[in-house]
């Protein structure tokens, strides 16, 4: 197998964002490493591929439709384990170039968005008080409660619980 001396900080950097994501084990994380390894195959062909692609780039966002249709996929799949290229299936794109467009329209990348529609509902949920911290977090796709609370608090500054005796 030929070996090649090149030294791209930037592959190594995604490469090493890549080993330490698939290595947790929440679905944001999940989703997170499908964005990495969408951005490392577009460097890669981008920075070393002898072809150039003959598109150009469309730089206003995704159009309105294909946006609402991606955010509903999104609402109506929170307790799932959200994968880039489904959610690009769904508008009928490639992963990066939706990821691309995705974040010119919302200014959050998908797995950032995903997060916050997570967080958003937890903080519904939590307010009716009608679930368990534990029924909430399996109903939005956390694999534990130390994840959710994690994230939780990373958004909100408060812990569920916290969020909770608040509202």
């Amino acid at each position: 197998m030929p070996q090649h001396k090149i030294r791209d900080p930037l592959i190594q950097q995604i490469g090493l964002t890549l080993k330490t994501e698939l290595e947790s084990s929440g679905t944001d994380s999940r989703l997170y490493a499908d964005a990495m390894a969408t951005a490392l195959s577009a460097h890669l062909f981008q920075r070393y591929s002898t072809q150039r692609s003959l598109l150009r780039e469309y730089t206003g966002g995704l159009p309105p439709h294909k946006l609402n249709q991606a955010i509903t996929y999104i609402h109506d799949h929170l307790d799932q384990d959200l994968r880039l290229v489904e959610i690009a299936a769904i508008v009928q794109m490639s992963p990066h170039y939706f990821a691309t467009l995705f974040k010119q329209s919302t200014g959050l990348a998908p797995h950032q968005f995903v997060t916050q529609c997570r967080i958003e509902r937890a903080k519904w949920l939590l307010a009716k008080q009608e679930l368990t911290i534990l029924e909430i977090l399996l109903q939005l796709g956390f694999k534990s409660q130390s994840h959710f609370t994690r994230v939780f608090q990373e958004q909100t500054g408060l812990t569920p619980t916290a969020y909770r005796s608040h509202s």
